[in-house]
């Protein structure tokens, strides 16, 4: 197929799922390929914009290990975690109810202290005080 249009490229990626051998994966990745296009046009999203998002999910990559998802947190922290655990439950669920980063146990942290307990620094701080707020984490 020659692409000549944004429109064809679209239908160019979608033709190829033709190979795909589950039925359940090529819906899904037809899904996916439309909703991720209609996005990138929605949005004009720049070249530069598309590199520094590919950077960022290397980064995520990079920074996973056995015992640590960063892919995992992502999809908890955009809600999509969550949002497949109330449509795959007829109610609530632990892990919705409580969150990605919801660790029973987890000492309490100072203002400005990292949330983390591996290599890795991050800082933590609130602009304004919340009287009485207590952060779970």
């Amino acid at each position: 197929m020659i692409i000549q249009s944004e429109k064809d490229v679209t239908e160019a990626v979608l033709g190829e799922m033709h190979r795909t051998p589950s039925p359940r994966a090529k819906e899904l990745l037809s899904s996916l390929v439309k909703h991720l296009h209609a996005f990138v046009r929605e949005t004009r999203m720049t070249e530069r914009e598309f590199q520094e998002a590919v950077g960022y999910l290397n980064a995520i990559g990079q920074k996973t290990t056995p015992s640590h998802n960063e892919a995992m947190l992502l999809a908890g922290a955009l809600g999509v975690s969550n949002l497949i655990c109330l449509l795959n439950n007829r109610h609530p669920t632990q892990a919705n109810n409580l969150g990605p980063f919801f660790r029973a146990g987890a000492p309490q942290c100072a203002d400005g202290a990292s949330l983390l307990r591996s290599p890795f620094r991050y800082r933590f701080s609130i602009s304004r005080m919340i009287e009485g707020c207590v952060v779970t984490v």
